[in-house]
């Protein structure tokens, strides 16, 4: 990272200089000087101790423009003054700080606080603090009889007293004292507060303060963000991250996350600090704080590869340590995320071989479930898992579930090792028909003849009018038509339709990407299939319900008989016409082979009808042309429409 000072106007008479030294910012000390323009008006800044600029910060081929504050100085040899980081306090500090706090609460009265304090030949930090904190507990909590306090001389003293002690606690080496005071809810100790705010900018800008020191002064500044002077600080704060970044670590990287809804201008610097800082030491997180840092990439909606690749390692690292809500908790997020790779899969495998048979929540089935139909994973172990699960409590799964456990095995078109499962599945659909929203009904029953299975008689019950009446919502309707259909031409059984004709059909359109690579593919599909008066493209097959399942994406068919002037009463031969599928990306399982269940299920019908059944990639197509392999893509379109599956129509 280097980064470059933007010329501001400053005061001539003053002398300016940044207020951190060059030697504790590594990233500035390739700067060997600061430009100034002298300019004759005076500087209208509000803060007498510093001014703010801002920088330009170049991380890659990124340049961004960052606020920055400059100490003011007296004298150019105060330069040599500026402070190092302070050292932690000892133990000591913190031992003689609890006995002053005891001394202080001895006192019932501010009387006894003033006369405690005269007492001392030396009033240290914590001294200040210490009554600071008693005076405090005094307003709120009085232990003498009302009035004894309130008199002029007494509330003059005390205002006094508090600002000395004030001016005592600011020259404190301890940060920690100043922080602790700043977050005090005190109604007489709200107009020293900005003070302090400015000693702690200063500080920070100075290298002063921690990281954790950091988060907790931009907790402060964000829970009091209505008042501007706190709200503008924020962003000044980011060159101590930066300045402090080899002690970033698995402990205090969490905090530094937390902090990112409060950031703006300075967010994207902070964001690429995190992202190396976690790459780096991903290994060492716990998993608490992991799911804190989760919950911060949710928050923010951040995305990042190499973020998440670091979490799918940790993950598959860190699976042994994981109770079932924490997986639970994680696994939600990276889906919510919409994340996945092979070491997430393999981490879920790897807990179900060891776990699985021992799980007791049902909601966490419901999340790996959930999380394999997001990403189409199709992975044996982690599925029979879940089946067995099912299997084994079925029992104890609410009606309202479900939907979860059994529609995603239809939709990977993914049969279970037991055989049960799918009688299982039916029977208890038969026994809490009246428990089971419509739509989940009509989802799973959709799985069942995904994957080849006919329930006749609980789609008899389904499509009667007494159940109908209960239907309101059109996505519902569609998906009860769909069954309608597929079943009155699969299932010989099937007594149907029982719906009626869809009369008032929508148009139906291809997908904009499918469109658009057919016309880029058009010549190709002309030479592949004889003449252009032999292909069609979009058709929807007729008399069908109006859906995407009948909707055919290429149509190669006998000359003249185009999709304007198809006469579809004419009962065409068997394996006459051809479909041609382009089956895009999320028509596939995660292993790029195996189709899911819709996609299966609209080839089966389409040869139902009569057609023959070509089945392209459109990621094949679209690598053959963009690398302009038109020999390629002529070659394997003919290849394709030569293997094409054919009709299964008797």
């Amino acid at each position: 990272m280097s980064i470059v000072l933007r010329r501001t106007c400053l005061k001539a008479k003053n002398n300016v200089f940044p207020a951190t030294n060059c030697k504790n910012m590594p990233f500035l000390s390739c700067l060997n000087s600061f430009l100034f323009r002298p300019f004759s008006e005076d500087n209208k800044s509000n803060q007498p101790e510093f001014i703010n600029s801002t920088i330009m910060v170049e991380t890659g081929l990124n340049v961004q423009e960052l606020p920055v504050v400059v100490r003011k100085l007296k004298n150019i040899t105060e330069i040599d003054d500026i402070p190092a980081a302070e050292d932690t306090p000892t133990a000591q500090d913190s031992v003689n700080y609890h006995l002053i706090q005891a001394e202080f609460k001895q006192c019932v009265d501010l009387r006894d606080v003033f006369s405690l304090l005269t007492k001392c030949t030396k009033i240290t930090p914590n001294i200040a603090l210490g009554a600071m904190e008693r005076i405090h507990d005094l307003e709120k909590n009085p232990e003498t009889p009302i009035g004894i306090d309130n008199n002029t001389h007494v509330n003059m003293a005390k205002g006094a007293i508090l600002d000395k002690l004030v001016k005592v606690v600011i020259k404190t080496e301890d940060t920690q004292t100043i922080l602790n005071v700043l977050k005090t809810v005190s109604t007489f100790m709200d107009p020293y507060k900005y003070k302090f705010c400015n000693e702690l900018l200063l500080r920070a800008i100075d290298n002063r303060l921690s990281i954790e020191q950091l988060c907790e002064f931009i907790q402060f500044l964000t829970s009091n963000k209505n008042d501007p002077k706190y709200s503008e600080t924020i962003d000044k704060l980011w060159v101590g991250f930066v300045q402090r970044e080899a002690e970033i670590n698995e402990l205090n990287i969490v905090g530094i996350f937390s902090i990112l809804p409060a950031l703006k201008v300075s967010k994207k610097a902070i964001l690429n600090l995190l992202e190396q800082k976690f790459f780096d030491i991903w290994s060492k997180i716990d998993v608490i704080a992991m799911q804190d840092i989760l919950n911060s990439f949710l928050e923010e909606k951040y995305s990042s590869m190499q973020s998440f690749a670091a979490v799918g390692r940790w993950l598959y690292t860190n699976i042994h340590a994981l109770d079932e809500d924490s997986l639970l908790d994680i696994l939600t997020k990276l889906t919510r995320l919409n994340y996945t790779d092979v070491h997430i899969e393999k981490a879920v495998e790897k807990y179900m071989k060891l776990k699985g048979s021992r799980i007791e929540s049902h909601i966490l089935i419901v999340g790996v479930l959930n999380y394999c139909m997001q990403f189409h994973i199709r992975n044996d172990h982690i599925l029979n898992t879940c089946s067995e699960y099912y299997l084994r409590r079925e029992n104890d799964v609410p009606p309202s579930f479900l939907k979860s456990f059994i529609y995603p095995f239809g939709f990977l078109c993914f049969n279970p090792k037991s055989t049960q499962f799918w009688d299982v599945a039916e029977t208890e659909l038969h026994e809490k028909l009246d428990k089971i929203p419509t739509d989940d009904l009509a989802s799973m029953v959709l799985s069942l003849i995904y994957i080849g299975k006919y329930p006749v008689d609980l789609v008899n019950k389904i499509l009667i009018p007494e159940y109908l009446v209960k239907v309101n919502s059109p996505d519902t309707l569609k998906k009860l038509h769909l069954i309608d259909t597929a079943l009155s031409l699969e299932c010989l059984e099937y007594s149907g339709p029982l719906l009626p004709k869809d009369q008032w059909s929508k148009p139906i359109s291809l997908d904009a990407r499918v469109k658009n690579i057919v016309e880029k593919m058009r010549d190709s599909l002309v030479a592949a299939s004889g003449g252009a008066d032999k292909v069609s493209i979009g058709v929807l097959v007729p008399y069908m319900y109006s859906d995407v399942t009948y909707l055919i994406d290429v149509m190669l068919h006998p000359a003249g008989l185009g999709s304007n002037t198809f006469n579809w009463k004419l009962k065409s031969a068997k394996n006459e016409n051809t479909a041609i599928l382009i089956h895009l990306p999320d028509h596939y399982c995660s292993d790029n082979e195996s189709l899911i269940g819709p996609q299966v299920l609209r080839k089966r019908l389409l040869r139902l009808l009569g057609f023959k059944v070509v089945s392209l990639k459109y990621s094949v197509i679209s690598q053959l042309y963009t690398s302009f392999n038109t020999s390629g893509l002529k070659k394997y379109l003919s290849d394709s429409i030569h293997d094409a599956e054919s009709s299964d129509r008797n």
